[in-house]
């Protein structure tokens, strides 16, 4: 009885993160937090090799960034950029480098526009997002045959 009320509240979870997931990439805000964590689509690829396109990103605010650190900025409340902190200013500033690029980011990146650090690259999410239908039917066939 413990099993399967462990699973069922773990497929409850399940579904409501996912109908998250699919609202917050489906209803054209720039970010969606909820709790100070927020969930990305990535749409370039300025960070291959450790994030790719199509990958799903979790982002969390900080109160501290520091240099290494994989971030989420707004530039001018009109798109996001992820890239990598490669050096940290004095005035709360940061210079901010996509990996695969060859140059250092020009916008200026402050903590204010720093939506958060990335702390989870999902691949399961990023396959759960591009084939939808099939996690439906998994789950469908589980409660049938429960």
């Amino acid at each position: 009885m413990r099993k399967l009320i462990r699973f069922l509240l773990a497929l409850g979870i399940s579904i409501l993160l996912s109908l998250w997931l699919f609202y917050q990439m489906t209803n054209g805000e720039l970010l969606t937090k909820v709790a100070g964590f927020s969930v990305l689509r990535v749409d370039s690829g300025s960070m291959e090799p450790s994030i790719s396109v199509g990958d799903i990103l979790i982002i969390k605010e900080c109160g501290n960034y520091e240099v290494n650190d994989v971030i989420t900025y707004n530039v001018d409340n009109d798109y996001l950029v992820t890239h990598r902190i490669i050096e940290k200013k004095e005035d709360n500033n940061f210079v901010t480098k996509g990996d695969n690029n060859n140059t250092k980011d020009n916008d200026k990146v402050t903590k204010e526009n720093i939506e958060g650090k990335v702390i989870l690259n999902s691949k399961l999410l990023k396959f759960v997002y591009k084939h939808w239908f099939i996690a439906i039917i998994v789950v469908l066939l589980i409660l049938i045959i429960l």
